[in-house]
């Protein structure tokens, strides 16, 4: 299908064709020396700078996923991932807060029609933090819905241009609707007040994961979608999927989302390597290695090697479950099998053992660096340290085990091939 939405020339401009993939990453990876420098006021602000933000626009990562018919890339999704373990590997909290602002265009287009997409992505520029957590109600009105409530920790919020929320529908009357659950709407940065909430956090103090606060927003009905992100079924019919001809806007978003997190937690890994090998590089060992010069002893070369391997086999993990992820949404498009429950838990599990494996080998090396790089406050060891401990207690990050259990009793009850 040609489509020829209304966009602003520099829209098209911004994605010209001989850009390629290798290109868009090469970008990511070329601001990391800005990143690293801007680390610190990134933390104190509680999200990255202006600049920051117009460099990462400039380069044109925010349009990855987006659709070309938009002004997008339209690459996939593992173009994506190595986008922001690039940004991570500079700055942990600017690479959450871009990812988790970026990704949701692949929701935006899927399960909206072409009437919304045409308004949403005029001019080319969508941002979109989201929450999956209902923050308030929805209620139907005379010619759509009305949204009111506030929602917590919607990373990626202060440059986001829209929000993708759940909120519990209501009767007309404001009562609870004991038919329906739960409703998930698209609101336009003039709908919402942003409350900058996110402060006293431990780690990741830079993701902009502040509050998003919703008086009383009219709503029209092609900005609502009858589905919860998470349960939302694989189909090859999507209002996306059919919009664009992509098999990608017609996918499941659980695993696609633990890999956000693991593509995040791998680029603090690679950023651990680094950091590690400046550390060990020119120092002395003391007890119980007297005056050994550390990089050239084996024992923290042997930790130095494992930081490196674990990294890499979660690089591997996570940008080998997004080919896996791009696959089904091939076959189901093509006719096959739907991209069923249990393989959206399985990538969700592989991608949670993928963001393990590299918090393990970065807590390893931050630890063998020493209290004068991990124990001072500021110090980039130190900084990463924390941050890897408020993933490790995000949902994502405690609940790999639980989501194992449900992975096995998804794979006995439905079978299915590894």
């Amino acid at each position: 299908m040609t489509l020829v939405p209304t966009l602003a020339a520099d829209a098209a401009a911004a994605c010209p064709a001989e850009v390629t993939p290798d290109m868009l990453v090469a970008r990511a990876a070329a601001l990391r020396p800005h990143l690293r420098a801007e680390q610190a006021a990134t933390e104190k602000r509680g999200q990255c700078s202006d600049e920051t933000h117009e460099m990462i626009r400039a380069a044109g990562l925010y349009r990855t996923l987006q659709p070309r018919a938009y002004g997008g890339y339209e690459f996939s999704v593992e173009t994506f991932y190595r986008v922001v373990m690039e940004l991570s590997r500079g700055c942990p909290s600017t690479g959450w807060g871009f990812c988790l602002g970026a990704s949701h265009v692949l929701q935006a287009a899927a399960f909206f029609g072409r009437e919304t997409q045409d308004e949403i992505f005029e001019g080319g520029h969508f941002i979109a933090a989201a929450r999956d957590v209902p923050g308030g109600t929805i209620r139907p009105v005379e010619g759509g819905y009305r949204v009111a409530g506030t929602w917590h920790y919607c990373s990626g919020s202060p440059f986001s241009t829209h929000f993708l929320a759940h909120a519990v529908v209501a009767d007309a009357d404001g009562s609870p609707n004991e038919a329906k659950d739960q409703l998930l709407v698209l609101l336009p940065r003039r709908d919402w007040t942003l409350l900058e909430t996110w402060k006293g956090v431990h780690g990741l103090r830079g993701t902009g994961s502040h509050s998003i606060r919703i008086d009383d927003a009219f709503v029209p009905p092609h900005y609502v979608a009858d589905l919860h992100l998470w349960d939302a079924e694989g189909s090859a019919a999507t209002p996306g999927a059919r919009l664009h001809g992509n098999p990608m806007y017609g996918s499941r978003a659980l695993g696609f989302f633990h890999g956000e997190m693991a593509a995040i937690v791998t680029g603090i890994a690679e950023a651990v390597v680094d950091e590690y090998r400046e550390a060990i590089t020119g120092k002395k060992a003391h007890w119980p290695f007297p005056e050994t010069d550390r990089d050239r002893h084996h024992e923290y070369q042997r930790v130095l090697g494992l930081g490196i391997a674990r990294a890499m086999a979660a690089r591997n993990a996570t940008l080998g479950g997004a080919r896996q992820f791009e696959r089904l949404c091939r076959r189901q498009a093509a006719g096959g099998a739907a991209f069923s429950n249990w393989e959206d838990l399985a990538l969700y599990s592989q991608m949670g053992q993928a963001a393990k494996l590299a918090a393990e080998g970065a807590e390893h090396m931050i630890r063998m660096s020493g209290s004068s790089n991990a124990a001072i406050e500021g110090k980039r060891m130190e900084r990463y340290s924390r941050d890897l401990n408020v993933y490790r207690c995000h949902s994502e990050g405690a609940y790999i085990d639980i989501f194992a259990e449900k992975l096995g009793a998804a794979y006995l009850d439905e079978g299915g091939a590894l």
